[in-house]
């Protein structure tokens, strides 16, 4: 990124995000910024270019998040340890990328915040059936489209996670994979993401 980009986005402060219609089950949500043009590219050349040296800024970013998360609910249990839950990517798109980008964000931003809290990320979610691709379905079909979609890969004891991602659109991935940790009783926090679309209605930490 261009040092002007660079300044322009660390003038950005999180926000909680919740999407319009707002589905059942949606997790509290912090977002880092509005996904506009400047997010638009830099995170599609993270993942669809394999631009590496952008992993870091988006992780900071995604760090910001989670550090305006757990102050928003005022989780101070510093003994506790705190699991960022990265959504899971399908194999397939895996192996064309040749990298899990939401995978690799959450292990630098769990780095980034160890200087105030326990935390490390771990995958505790898997795709359980092919999904159709999101782009261009509307909030209903994206629910529908996600239903089940998700099982849990392994489960990890801990005090408290937050499931992470780069974008909110529509918060069916985030709702569902919200719903599936749930029932396993695994306590939820929220979500943390680096971006938030246009139809995301924002909010004060006031509101």
């Amino acid at each position: 990124m261009c040092p002007a980009c660079r300044r322009e986005l660390a003038t950005r402060q999180p926000f909680v995000s919740v999407p319009v219609p707002r589905p059942d089950g949606f997790p509290l949500t912090v977002t880092s910024a509005v996904y506009d043009d400047l997010l638009r590219r830099v995170i599609n050349a993270h993942k669809e270019r394999q631009a590496l040296i952008l992993t870091r800024i988006l992780a900071e970013r995604l760090a910001l998040s989670v550090d305006a998360l757990l102050t928003h609910v005022r989780y101070a249990v510093v003994a506790a340890e705190i699991v960022l839950v990265p959504m899971p990517s399908a194999p397939r798109t895996v192996r064309e990328r040749g990298f899990d980008a939401t995978n690799a964000m959450a292990r630098i931003a769990a780095r980034r915040l160890r200087k105030r809290y326990r935390t490390t990320a771990r995958s505790m979610l898997v795709q359980a059936r092919p999904v159709a691709d999101q782009a261009g379905l509307g909030a209903r079909a994206r629910q529908k489209n996600l239903a089940g979609a998700f099982r849990l890969r392994r489960l990890i004891k801990a005090d408290a996670v937050v499931i992470v991602d780069d974008l909110v659109t529509t918060g069916s991935s985030l709702t569902e994979a919200a719903r599936v940790l749930h029932e396993a009783g695994v306590p939820v926090l929220g979500a943390a993401t680096v971006a938030a679309t246009a139809r995301v209605r924002t909010r004060t930490f006031a509101d």
